[in-house]
């Protein structure tokens, strides 16, 4: 009892922490958390210390009135409603962080958002996973207590992810915890009042039931046992019949997974994703509609393929550039200077516009995958990373098709190699190096904040093109790491911010942001100068990843609104980032913008090499439907349709899609290889 209680006393000691941290300092303590809310967190403190040091006092007087039974049934019978309560404003705290929501009767006024039906099947969630703790367990107070401390757990969790990069913690996220782990160390802990208030009543209740619950699963007897593990397995049988046909009809929108935890319940939600760890058959998927839809799309694409002679060029450089967005092409953003002078600025030999991405504040690897392999992310589990779930070997794409045609073929990162798992991704995907941060040299290592700066990486790039043969062609996939989150003061390491914001209210993570922003800008125009004055044909691509996370006040303001509360269409905004292709040859210059499963097959094609079959399909796609967003598609006219409500036509486009798709990542016998390679 007395380890319960130290530990206890622990983790209250350590809520509290985390709380006053959210101040930048003590002495701004006051001013930051209000005095209210202070007062409230030491009256919880309070409340906590009288249920730990006094439970057992309070146990002997409900033995003198002749209730413990009744209150020990009480406090089981109530332990997941309360839990359901706790995870759900927590819950509603963390995903909704508009400024003007910062009050307890806020959140709870928001927890009339969990629409009635669901309040049900997330108790019955609850319920379940009760009951299979205590017939493993035995032991009430033992099981009750697990209960509690596992729910608690993943909604901090959740919180934590949400800060980092925009979007709540999901049941997929648990294959990333490495790479999650490894950059969660770029931001700063922290934990709102509010939510401390709650974590310590949760606690206090959880103590209260501990010092009084006496109930239990029987005796230890063999008999006993056998009895317990039976009931077990018939509950799991149950599960096994009943949570297939649930998650059958189980719907999880695409583009506001954040909106649909609080309103249908977060562990209604994190149960139901169970179903995405494996990929569905497209209904009408069949080896002869794969057929029939390449050999339809190689009569279009090579009816309209462009005619004449095309540069080819030797060199291919392609650069994923970390958190790089456009914020001045989204709304005026008030700043003494201009964030991206030199790619505002290109308007020879060019190809730029915004480039639509899966994904938001986080989730590079997702983008990545599109540009790399033409797949779309529109048709895997949202949430997912296939970088750590489906890739197979051989991953075919964009190195895999250059290397086919005499390209030398190079990834670098220069982070730890396996982030995002590509330490085994790339060499499946047919690049012939990996340079990362492990074996990057000693050269070229100059740091911007904690990361290889830019200006380093885009040398390192110079370099491999210089030790290069002559006559040698060379493909460089770059992922860079500049601009990666946390922006915080304390996460500048030195680095103080060139840009300053001209707005009432103060935004220190943008300005961070955008100062790293433009000393990108920066690197990439030396980088261009350098290949302009090169002899040998160059293309080079630079685009982003994904929006940073910084002060959602100052995104709302580009985006007319905070984004939980936008439209479907509206919300897309927030999945652009820029893009440019570039050649030191003549070629023609263009605006336009499209989507990331398109970005590969587009520079082959400017590149004048050959394509296989379902680079062209994409060709032939990119022509009606050149933007495929997250949940919605945008038409060559302008026009967005959410996903469920396509036109015939734009039906069939996606359908055809998503079954060459299937065949390239998850068909298991015949896979059509010569439609995503050259050569078989």
């Amino acid at each position: 009892m007395k380890k319960i209680s130290k530990s206890a006393i622990l983790l209250a000691l350590l809520i509290d922490f985390l709380v006053l941290r959210s101040a930048d300092s003590m002495g701004s303590v006051f001013n930051e958390l209000g005095k209210k809310k202070l007062g409230l967190l030491f009256l919880c403190n309070v409340i906590f210390c009288v249920a730990l040091f006094a439970g057992d006092r309070i146990g002997e007087t409900i033995k003198k009135w002749h209730i413990c039974k009744v209150m020990e049934w009480l406090f089981l019978i109530l332990t997941p409603p309360v839990l359901l309560g706790a995870v759900q404003l927590i819950s509603s705290f963390c995903l909704d962080t508009d400024p003007a929501h910062g009050s307890l009767a806020g959140a709870l006024e928001r927890m009339q958002w969990i629409e009635q039906g669901y309040i049900l099947k997330n108790l019955l969630i609850g319920y379940g996973l009760l009951l299979l703790l205590i017939l493993l367990l035995r032991k009430v107070r033992i099981a009750c207590g697990m209960y509690s401390f596992l729910l608690i757990m993943i909604t901090l969790v959740n919180f934590y992810v949400v800060q980092f990069r925009g979007q709540p913690f999901m049941l997929l996220d648990i294959l990333g915890m490495g790479t999650a782990a490894d950059v969660a160390g770029g931001y700063k802990f922290q934990l709102p009042v509010y939510i401390g208030i709650v974590l310590l009543l949760v606690m206090t209740y959880v103590c209260i039931q501990w010092k009084i619950q006496t109930l239990e699963l029987g005796t230890k007897s063999t008999k006993n046992l056998a009895l317990r593990l039976g009931t077990f397995a018939a509950v799991l049988l149950l599960l096994a019949v009943a949570v297939p046909k649930w998650w059958s009809s189980l719907e999880v929108s695409l583009w506001n997974v954040s909106k649909e935890y609080v309103k249908k319940g977060y562990l209604y939600m994190l149960a139901g994703e169970g179903k995405y760890f494996s990929v569905e058959k497209p209904a009408d998927y069949s080896i002869e509609k794969v057929d029939s839809i390449t050999e339809e799309a190689e009569k279009k694409y090579t009816a309209s393929a462009a005619s004449g002679n095309v540069t080819q060029p030797e060199n291919i450089i392609m650069i994923m550039n970390e958190s790089l967005t456009d914020f001045e092409s989204i709304g005026q953003v008030k700043t003494d200077s201009e964030i991206l002078p030199f790619l505002h600025s290109l308007n020879r030999n060019v190809k730029k516009g915004q480039l639509h991405v899966p994904t938001f504040g986080g989730g590079t690897a997702r983008t990545e995958y599109e540009a790399l392999t033409g797949n779309s992310m529109s048709f895997l589990p949202s949430g997912s990373v296939p970088y750590q779930l489906y890739v197979r070997d051989p991953e075919y794409g964009l190195a895999d098709i250059l290397k086919s045609q005499g390209y030398y073929t190079i990834a670098m990162h220069p982070n730890k190699a396996h982030n995002w798992n590509r330490a085994s991704v790339y060499p499946c995907m047919g690049f012939d190096e990996f340079i990362s941060l492990e074996n990057w040299g000693e050269e070229h290592r100059e740091l911007l904040r904690n990361y290889v700066s830019d200006k380093a990486t885009f040398e390192k790039i110079i370099s491999l093109y210089e030790e290069k043969d002559a006559d040698e062609k060379l493909f460089t996939f770059c992922v860079t790491m500049q601009n990666h989150g946390g922006y915080t003061v304390e996460d500048r390491a030195g680095f103080e911010p060139t840009v300053k914001l001209g707005y009432d209210t103060e935004y220190p993570l943008a300005e961070t942001y955008l100062s790293l922003a433009r000393e990108s800008d920066s690197a990439f125009k030396e980088l261009l100068e350098y290949f302009e004055k090169v002899d040998e044909p160059t293309m080079i691509v630079m685009f982003g990843d994904h929006w940073p996370k910084i002060e959602e006040e100052f995104m709302a303001k580009l985006l007319g609104g905070n984004r939980q509360s936008l439209g479907l269409v509206e919300s897309q905004q927030s999945y652009t980032t820029p893009y440019v292709i570039w050649t030191n040859y003549p070629s023609e210059t263009v605006e336009e913008d499209f989507s990331a499963n398109y970005l590969g097959s587009y520079m082959l094609q400017l590149a004048g090499l050959e394509m296989p079959g379902y680079n062209q399909f994409l060709m032939n796609l990119k022509e009606q439907l050149p933007i495929i967003g997250v949940g919605a598609v945008c038409d060559k006219d302008g026009n967005w349709y959410a996903n469920d409500a396509l036109p015939d036509d734009y039906k069939k486009l996606m359908t055809d899609y998503n079954i060459l798709e299937y065949n390239n990542q998850f068909e298991k016998k015949d896979v059509i290889e010569s439609l995503f390679t050259i050569g078989n």
